[in-house]
Protein backbone atom coordinates (compact mmCIF):
# COMPACT_ATOMS: atom_id res chain seq x y z
CA UNK A 1 0.00 0.00 0.00
CA UNK A 2 2.79 2.42 0.84
CA UNK A 3 4.57 1.61 -2.43
CA UNK A 4 1.48 2.75 -4.36
CA UNK A 5 1.33 5.97 -2.31
CA UNK A 6 5.06 6.63 -2.84
CA UNK A 7 4.66 6.05 -6.58
CA UNK A 8 1.71 8.49 -6.75
CA UNK A 9 3.70 11.03 -4.70
CA UNK A 10 6.65 10.73 -7.11
CA UNK A 11 4.25 11.12 -10.05
CA UNK A 12 2.83 14.26 -8.42
CA UNK A 13 6.31 15.67 -7.86
CA UNK A 14 7.28 14.97 -11.48
CA UNK A 15 4.05 16.55 -12.71
CA UNK A 16 4.60 19.64 -10.54
CA UNK A 17 8.16 19.99 -11.81
CA UNK A 18 6.97 19.65 -15.42
CA UNK A 19 4.25 22.22 -14.76
CA UNK A 20 6.79 24.64 -13.31
CA UNK A 21 9.09 24.21 -16.31
CA UNK A 22 6.16 24.68 -18.70
CA UNK A 23 5.14 27.88 -16.93
CA UNK A 24 8.71 29.17 -17.26
CA UNK A 25 8.74 28.35 -20.97
CA UNK A 26 5.35 30.09 -21.39
CA UNK A 27 6.67 33.25 -19.71
CA UNK A 28 9.79 33.15 -21.84
CA UNK A 29 7.74 32.74 -25.02
CA UNK A 30 5.46 35.59 -23.95
CA UNK A 31 8.52 37.82 -23.46
CA UNK A 32 9.80 36.85 -26.91
CA UNK A 33 6.39 37.62 -28.43
CA UNK A 34 6.27 41.06 -26.77
CA UNK A 35 9.79 41.84 -28.00
CA UNK A 36 8.87 40.70 -31.51
CA UNK A 37 5.82 42.97 -31.51
CA UNK A 38 7.91 45.92 -30.32
CA UNK A 39 10.51 45.31 -32.99
CA UNK A 40 7.87 45.01 -35.72
CA UNK A 41 6.38 48.30 -34.51
CA UNK A 42 9.86 49.81 -34.71
CA UNK A 43 10.19 48.57 -38.29
CA UNK A 44 6.89 50.21 -39.17
CA UNK A 45 8.12 53.47 -37.65
CA UNK A 46 11.39 53.26 -39.57
CA UNK A 47 9.53 52.63 -42.83
CA UNK A 48 7.39 55.68 -42.12
CA UNK A 49 10.43 57.84 -41.44
CA UNK A 50 12.05 56.54 -44.63
CA UNK A 51 9.00 57.46 -46.68
CA UNK A 52 8.98 60.93 -45.11
CA UNK A 53 12.58 61.48 -46.19
CA UNK A 54 11.93 60.50 -49.79
CA UNK A 55 11.31 64.15 -50.60
CA UNK A 56 14.75 65.18 -49.37
CA UNK A 57 16.50 63.95 -52.51
CA UNK A 58 18.59 66.89 -53.66
CA UNK A 59 19.04 65.64 -57.21
CA UNK A 60 15.38 66.08 -58.12
CA UNK A 61 15.50 69.79 -57.26
CA UNK A 62 18.57 70.54 -59.37
CA UNK A 63 17.09 70.67 -62.83
CA UNK A 64 19.65 73.19 -64.07
CA UNK A 65 22.54 70.70 -63.71
CA UNK A 66 23.51 68.39 -66.57
CA UNK A 67 22.08 64.85 -66.43
CA UNK A 68 25.55 63.34 -65.87
CA UNK A 69 26.06 65.42 -62.73
CA UNK A 70 22.63 64.50 -61.40
CA UNK A 71 23.43 60.82 -62.06
CA UNK A 72 26.73 61.09 -60.14
CA UNK A 73 24.97 62.87 -57.26
CA UNK A 74 22.43 60.06 -57.06
CA UNK A 75 25.16 57.38 -57.27
CA UNK A 76 27.23 58.80 -54.40
CA UNK A 77 24.08 59.12 -52.27
CA UNK A 78 23.99 62.85 -51.70
CA UNK A 79 20.22 62.69 -51.11
CA UNK A 80 20.58 60.13 -48.31
CA UNK A 81 23.48 62.09 -46.82
CA UNK A 82 21.43 65.28 -46.81
CA UNK A 83 18.57 63.38 -45.15
CA UNK A 84 20.92 62.16 -42.43
CA UNK A 85 22.31 65.64 -41.88
CA UNK A 86 18.83 67.16 -41.64
CA UNK A 87 17.77 64.42 -39.21
CA UNK A 88 20.85 64.99 -37.04
CA UNK A 89 20.26 68.72 -36.98
CA UNK A 90 16.62 68.16 -36.02
CA UNK A 91 17.57 65.83 -33.16
CA UNK A 92 20.19 68.33 -32.00
CA UNK A 93 17.61 71.12 -32.10
CA UNK A 94 15.14 69.10 -30.03
CA UNK A 95 17.85 68.20 -27.51
CA UNK A 96 18.73 71.87 -27.17
CA UNK A 97 15.10 72.68 -26.36
CA UNK A 98 15.07 70.29 -23.37
CA UNK A 99 16.49 71.97 -20.27
CA UNK A 100 19.59 70.46 -18.66
CA UNK A 101 20.42 68.38 -21.74
CA UNK A 102 22.98 70.67 -23.31
CA UNK A 103 25.79 68.22 -23.90
CA UNK A 104 28.51 70.74 -24.62
CA UNK A 105 27.08 71.93 -27.91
Amino acid sequence: MLDWFAARWNDFVDFSYSLLLSAFVMLKDFFYWVMEQLLSFGLILLDTVGSLMAGLDVAQYMNFLPPETIHVISIIGLGEAMGMIITCLTVRFFLQIIPFVRWGS
